[in-house]
This record gives C-alpha cells, sequence and structure tokens, in this order.
C-alpha cells in the first residue's frame, strides 16, 4: 500500500478568478476548512502565509477541531506590492530580504504547527523580454537568497516549485532541472522540490522522470497533485482526468521510489464547487493507486525492464480495468 497521505490546498477553496472572470466567492479559514472536512482521504491541508495566519492559535485550533494536519505552509513570494521586479532573485536588496523575512517566518510557524515543510512558487523571479534581466547576476542572487533562508534552521524544510510560465512569460525556475541545480549549488539537505504535476506537464517532462531524478538527490519533499494539457498552461485539472497513463506512472514511480510524503492537491474549480473538485482529485489518486495494485508493482517491474515488452504491458494494465476486452 502507498505511504503517503493526501493533503489539500486551501487557497483554492477560496477566491478564484483570472483575468477575464471570478470563478469562487471569498471564504474565510474556517468555512474553507469545513468544506474541506467533507472530503473522505484527506489527512492535511496546507495554509498560505501571511494571508491565513492572522491569528496562530485560531490556526492551531480550527485545524484540531477538523483532525487535520498541516501539510505545509505556502508562502507568498509573488505579491507585487513587494516583488513586482522579483523575490529571491531581485536586484533590489530590499526585496530579497523582504522575501528571507517572510520565508524564514513561514519556517518558524511551520516548525511550531508540526508541519515541518515550508514551500514558494517564485512566480515573482521571471520576466518577459529579451535584455530584461541579467541572467548571471539574477541566478547568483537566487541561490544566496534560497541559502540565507535554509541556513534558518535545520528542523524545516524548504520546498521550492519549479513553473515555466504565468504570470510572465518566462520564470527562472521553470523545471525540474533548475531546482537540482538550487540544490546542487546551495548543498545542504533541507532545500528540495515542491513537485507540481501539472507544471512538469506544462514543462514539457514525463513527471514519472522528473520525480525520480528529484528522488535520486533526496530532494522530493513534497508534491502538488493536479493535470492539465501540457501546452504550456497551468489549469490545475483533475489528476489523471488528461494524462491518466502519465500519471499511473507517476504513482507507480513514487512507490518505487519510497516516497513517504504529503500527496497535496491545487485544483481549481471553475464550473462546480471545490468540494466536489478535490473529492474528485482525492478519489481518482486513491483508485489509481488501487488500479496498481492490482497489477502488480513486481509484474509491471518485470515487463519494464523486458525490452520490447510495452504492448504486453498495456494489454496487461488494461486487463485489470477491463478484464475481457469481448464483453
Amino acid at each position: 500500500m502507498p505511504r503517503w497521505k493526501l493533503s489539500a490546498n486551501l487557497a483554492f477553496f477560496g477566491a478564484q478568478k483570472n483575468r477575464f472572470t471570478q470563478y469562487q466567492p471569498a471564504r474565510d479559514l474556517e468555512e474553507r476548512l469545513g468544506m474541506a472536512a467533507g472530503i473522505d482521504g484527506l489527512a492535511g491541508v496546507e495554509l498560505k502565509y501571511p494571508a491565513d495566519f492572522a491569528d496562530v492559535d485560531e490556526v492551531r485550533g480550527l485545524l484540531d477541531k477538523h483532525g487535520f494536519e498541516l501539510s505545509a505552509v505556502n508562502v507568498d513570494t509573488k505579491d507585487a506590492e513587494l516583488f513586482r521586479h522579483g523575490a529571491l532573485s531581485a536586484a533590489d536588496e530590499g526585496a530579497r530580504e523582504a522575501a528571507i523575512d517572510r520565508l524564514r517566518e513561514g519556517m518558524d510557524l511551520a516548525a511550531h504547527l508540526g508541519a515541518g515543510l515550508v514551500t514558494t512558487c517564485p512566480l515573482a523571479d521571471a520576466y518577459d523580454y529579451p535584455f530584461q534581466v541579467d541572467y548571471t547576476a539574477a541566478w547568483e542572487r537566487y541561490i544566496a537568497t534560497v541559502r540565507a533562508v535554509v541556513e534558518h534552521r535545520s528542523d524545516v524544510r524548504f520546498c521550492l516549485e519549479f513553473q515555466p510560465h504565468e504570470p510572465h512569460a518566462k520564470v527562472l525556475l521553470s523545471n525540474v532541472g533548475r531546482v537540482l541545480h538550487i540544490c546542487a549549488e546551495v548543498g545542504l539537505p533541507n532545500v528540495g522540490a515542491n513537485f507540481d504535476v501539472g507544471h512538469s506537464f506544462a514543462a514539457g517532462e514525463s513527471p514519472a522522470e522528473a520525480a525520480a531524478l528529484l528522488a535520486s538527490k533526496d530532494r522530493l519533499f513534497y508534491i502538488h497533485s493536479n493535470d492539465n494539457t501540457g501546452e504550456g498552461g497551468d489549469w490545475d485539472m483533475i489528476s489523471g482526468s488528461v494524462h491518466f497513463w502519465h500519471w499511473l506512472e507517476l504513482l507507480y514511480t513514487l512507490e518505487r521510489v519510497g516516497y513517504e510524503g504529503w500527496i497535496g492537491a491545487d485544483i481549481t474549480a471553475k464550473h462546480f464547487g471545490p468540494t466536489e473538485a478535490f473529492r474528485a482529485n482525492t478519489n481518482m489518486i486513491r483508485r489509481m493507486s488501487r488500479l496498481l495494485e492490482r497489477a502488480g508493482a513486481a509484474t509491471i517491474a518485470e515487463m519494464v525492464a523486458r525490452e520490447g515488452a510495452t504492448p504486453d504491458l498495456y494489454e496487461h494494465m488494461m486487463s485489470c480495468i477491463v478484464p475481457d476486452a469481448d464483453e
């Protein structure tokens, strides 16, 4: 049986909007937690700092009330008021210091509430045009900032979430290789990846391969589950709804590499409610996991290792879904 636990990013239970319209209304933390509590199989929630932590004692009480663990503190480093021209890589020292302070505060909160994980998706560290950024200097600042954050305390792991686009044309931390580059340059064990599956599709990666690379360097710390169409957009769709076979391969790979952390979820609900969307996402992951159990990890591994056995593998997998193709 898989050893991971399932979580939900509560930001997606609140106001959801794009540049055209708003899909979900704003909801306070208590209402969002109550909605998530109605989803069977969720063991934890991910909360955003600073937005969700105005009263830390209240946060602790609400988590206890609903029986949730805090899976991670998601620190906002894309606030345009502070980080319009970058956060971790910003040329402006004041912006970088603000990012470092905020991330360190998030680490302290995570430790205080028993999470042990802080994650950020540094989308402000990005650009749109040629000649807009001095890449050498920006990456030097980026790595120095990450080092300053993770040196703050060794008992909390710092997760970097890569994404190739949005809201800018190019994001510096755009793929798994760049996350591994930062980890290698910083050289400390508590910096790694929040691996967003949809972002991996958007980057043109095989998520199973990317996860295997991260795990091989002990940098696979956390996962955001979702799916998208893979042409670069970040649609946060229900896991397996587009890339069913890739998702099966990812879950199989996570089991093979011994991943025991959280699988969180970022799902945007546009035409239905977030409770329904996250319930479907949770059940998809659980059912895909059961399908893999039925297929047998050892059987799959033998077929993968055997050259030319791909047709046999798909025949075997499909027989676990539909036992008789003639019926």
